[in-house]
């Protein structure tokens, strides 16, 4: 896979800020430009999946990380409370 560029590293910053400044019934996906670059792959590709695997990687990287992000933020809210449904 290809290094990340500048505009990839700066993606979750920018992500992040988005996400704090949401309205809270606002869905927000950070990795909504992975999405548009693996579509638009698949069509300027005829749908031929195997031309756009660089593309469905990236964005499995991004999904990964992010949810692992917020797992991380929600094991540091909860840590040292007791849950009363546990």
């Amino acid at each position: 896979m290809s290094e990340p560029t500048v505009e990839t590293q700066a993606e979750p910053k920018r992500a992040r800020r988005e996400f704090d400044i949401k309205e809270a019934s606002k869905f927000m996906d950070p990795c909504a430009e992975h999405t548009k670059r693996s579509y638009k792959c698949l069509d300027k590709n005829n749908y031929d999946k195997s031309k756009c695997t660089q593309f469905f990687d990236e964005y499995k990287e991004c999904k990964r990380k992010w949810l692992e992000d917020r797992k991380a933020e929600r094991q540091k809210r909860v840590s040292g409370t007791v849950l009363k449904y546990l």
